[in-house]
């Protein structure tokens, strides 16, 4: 028994080319939107927002030039400030530089007459100290109350009695005598009260307090 096997073929239906596939389908920009710009219908606030922009750098141009006036007209002021108190400053300088020197003549003056009275105290007070046999031939001595005098007496006993007058009063603390001698030697025998001109040196310490304000005595 012979059977005979005949393959069938199976016939697809072929794919029209004009249909796109399903795969093909698939949308691959899903959110895609297309912008479009209208010159026109947005004009206006184009403009706006540039003319925002320019009067924000105009202010910010006239804020910074009326900062900048400002700034120059307060270092002026503190420049004619500055002038005006050094130009103060050097007047003050010159009146004081004249006040210091009337008060250094002031001073000078006002020391003279001091000085000139208490000398004339002190002369004073030597004259009535001093006897008459006794003369003063130089002077040395400031106003502590040191004072260094070159005399001459008649005669060594002279020399004495004026130390013993001058110990005598209050005011004088100290006397010492230097340097005596007779400028004309007397000869072999002759008695102490022939020789004349004794040169002697006078150290004597007095309290300066006395002519400053109590009177002479």
């Amino acid at each position: 028994m012979n059977f005979s096997l005949k393959s069938k073929k199976i016939s697809r239906p072929k794919a029209d080319s004009s249909q796109n596939p399903k795969v093909l389908e698939v949308n691959l920009i899903k959110d895609e939107m297309q912008v479009d710009f209208d010159f026109g219908k947005n004009i206006g606030t184009l403009m706006f927002a540039l003319l925002i922009s320019a009067l924000f750098v105009v202010e910010i141009y006239l804020g910074l030039n009326w900062w900048s006036d400002y700034e120059n007209t307060r270092v002026l002021a503190t420049e004619k400030k500055f002038n005006q108190v050094s130009q103060e400053i050097k007047g003050l300088k010159t009146e004081s530089e004249q006040i210091l020197a009337f008060k250094q003549r002031a001073d000078l003056a006002n020391s003279l007459v001091v000085n000139h009275i208490y000398w004339t105290k002190f002369f004073d007070w030597l004259e009535k100290n001093t006897l008459s046999s006794v003369s003063y031939l130089g002077f040395e001595g400031t106003r502590n109350g040191s004072y260094s005098l070159n005399a001459s007496a008649k005669t060594f006993r002279d020399i004495s009695w004026q130390t013993r007058a001058m110990l005598e009063n209050n005011a004088v603390v100290s006397v010492h005598i230097n340097s005596g001698e007779s400028e004309r030697p007397t000869d072999e025998g002759q008695a102490e009260a022939s020789v004349q001109d004794v040169k002697f040196n006078l150290e004597l310490n007095i309290d300066p307090n006395l002519f400053k304000a109590l009177p002479v005595n």
